[in-house]
């Protein structure tokens, strides 16, 4: 088992708001612990596509850069990867940056530099493996801002998948942190935008989610397994930040979670989402269990996580 720390949103006051409940999470689950003055974080987060209404606040993400900032007296690297579709016809770059600024992510409102993991076409990385011999990937080419960092910090907002399942600290800390074209190879074929509901064969999502978690490995490696992982169950709604368009959300807002471990968090988030979903949310996140236990034998982390709860 593996401890997962929940910081709920009861007993709201004005020194006990939403960002002191974040910074006091981060503090009690020793997230900043193998950091040291002079490292250089990247934080990995979710900007939302232009039309999707529901992503993270740059709030929430200041909160987490500071205490990166606090542990080792530098700003961490604030990142995320160029969308596969650029609906909006521009130079990628310039489109994602725009989009971003848009939504409020810049280094000032975020605390942290702000950049495109994979530099600025999208593909700037080193390869890495992922560590075993019967590997599906083999390597994985993770984003330069990533692999050229001491640590890594992957801040989820948490939503349902139509892919994976759950897109949370499993999806963001592998799949998220590749460059584009190694998230093109991870899929295989499989459309990430399936917006006609016309998903992909049933086998062809087990060969995308192994490969999906195998990218983990693949991350995990670039940083030598420095790695802090925080989910954020704001707004959770049925797409992830990428598709141009959100439906309200199924959950609103529930707190935070943090590990060190991706599939005790996801695990975690799952219990704690699953008693406030409707009948088709629950089906979906006992999909994702399947999910859990294949990242289990994969070493990734435990399925069966203990969770102490904060208020």
């Amino acid at each position: 088992m593996s401890n997962v720390f929940w910081v709920d949103l009861t007993r709201m006051s004005f020194d006990n708001s939403v960002a002191h409940k974040l910074s006091r999470l981060l503090r009690e689950s020793a997230a900043s612990e193998g950091l040291s003055q002079g490292m250089r974080v990247a934080l990995k987060v979710n900007t939302a596509e232009s039309g999707y209404e529901y992503g993270l606040r740059p709030s929430l993400v200041r909160a987490v850069a500071s205490a990166v900032r606090e542990a080792t007296g530098t700003q961490p690297t604030v990142c995320d990867g160029l969308k596969l579709v650029d609906y909006w016809n521009g130079a990628k770059g310039t489109s994602f940056l725009d989009v971003a600024r848009s939504k409020g992510y810049s280094a000032d409102t975020l605390g942290g530099g702000f950049v495109i993991n994979g530099g600025y076409s999208g593909d700037e990385g080193n390869l890495y493996t992922c560590g075993f011999p019967d590997s599906v990937l083999g390597g994985v080419e993770v984003g330069s801002a990533v692999c050229r960092s001491d640590a890594l910090w992957v801040f989820s907002h948490v939503t349902l998948h139509p892919l994976f399942g759950l897109a949370g600290a499993l999806w963001n800390g592998g799949f998220e942190c590749l460059v584009g074209r190694e998230r093109t190879r991870v899929l295989q074929g499989v459309n990430a935008y399936s917006f006609n509901g016309d998903g992909p064969s049933a086998e062809s999502l087990k060969v995308l989610r192994r490969r999906a978690l195998e990218s983990n490995l693949g991350v995990k490696a670039s940083v030598e397994g420095r790695v802090t992982y925080v989910n954020a169950l704001w707004d959770v709604t049925p797409h992830p930040e990428y598709f141009p368009f959100s439906d309200a959300p199924v959950v609103e807002n529930l707190g935070f979670l943090a590990s060190r471990d991706p599939v005790a968090l996801d695990a975690a988030s799952c219990s704690v989402l699953e008693p406030a979903l409707s009948a088709e949310g629950r089906e979906r996140i006992r999909e994702f269990y399947e999910v859990l236990q294949a990242a289990e034998s994969l070493g990734l982390g435990s399925a069966q996580p203990t969770i102490q709860r904060l208020s």
